[in-house]
């Protein structure tokens, strides 16, 4: 297998393309882990995080992007990564377990008009442009009253020093030009990584105390 890597906008995120299907042309077009905990749903991804430096992994129709953390160079964490992907998939093992949840259901049925509107806007128009450099985006809520639209930046787009950019000029001019509705464009990724990684620091700290106790 021969794996070939794309840089993003984000120094901290690369795209590793294996040259298989990763999630494919199925429903999931991106699953992304932002914790260890998340990443057991998957043996690739509990596989990657196992690996020093690494911050977080998004799976794409044919790529895997793997973020870092600043104080981990390339040289070093690519060779792990490249190995972990390499045996996944030759291992013919499934990238995600049967059994596990798909967090990203959404209730279209309960959605008004307006944030219909948004979420075919962002998902014809935003998404596949910011998938292409190795990112994704959810929507995550939208309030009538003051106009504001929260998404999270997934993959590249996180920590990314374009990222207020693309909301800025990109989404956010584009979701008020067509709906005027839309006043702002809000990226709360990092507020709801926080409160993962806050939750899997409690659980942490109950399994340890248990284990003190024991």
């Amino acid at each position: 297998m021969f794996i070939q890597t794309a840089t993003t906008p984000n120094e901290d995120a690369l795209q590793f393309i294996p040259g298989v299907p990763v999630l494919g042309s199925g429903s999931m077009r991106t699953v992304e882990y932002t914790t260890p905990r998340e990443a057991l749903k998957s043996p690739l991804a509990t596989r990657l995080f196992a690996i020093e430096g690494v911050r977080g992994i998004m799976y794409g129709g044919d790529f895997v992007t793997v973020r870092k953390h600043t104080d981990y160079p390339w040289q070093l964490l690519k060779p792990d990564v490249y190995a972990a992907i390499m045996d996944h998939f030759a291992s013919g093992r499934a990238l995600i377990r049967d059994d596990a949840d798909d967090s990203a259901r959404e209730g279209a049925g309960h959605d008004s008009e307006i944030v219909v509107e948004i979420k075919e806007l962002l998902e014809s128009r935003v998404r596949p442009a910011i998938q292409e450099d190795g990112g994704d985006l959810d929507f995550v809520s939208f309030n009538e009253g003051s106009g504001v639209v929260r998404i999270r930046l997934r993959g590249a787009c996180r920590g990314c020093a374009s990222s207020s950019v693309t909301l800025k000029h990109g989404v956010e001019g584009m979701l008020s030009y067509y709906i005027p509705e839309v006043t702002a464009v809000e990226d709360v990724g990092d507020e709801l990584e926080a409160q993962a990684q806050k939750e899997f620091g409690k659980l942490e700290a109950e399994l340890q105390s248990k284990l003190k106790s024991k």
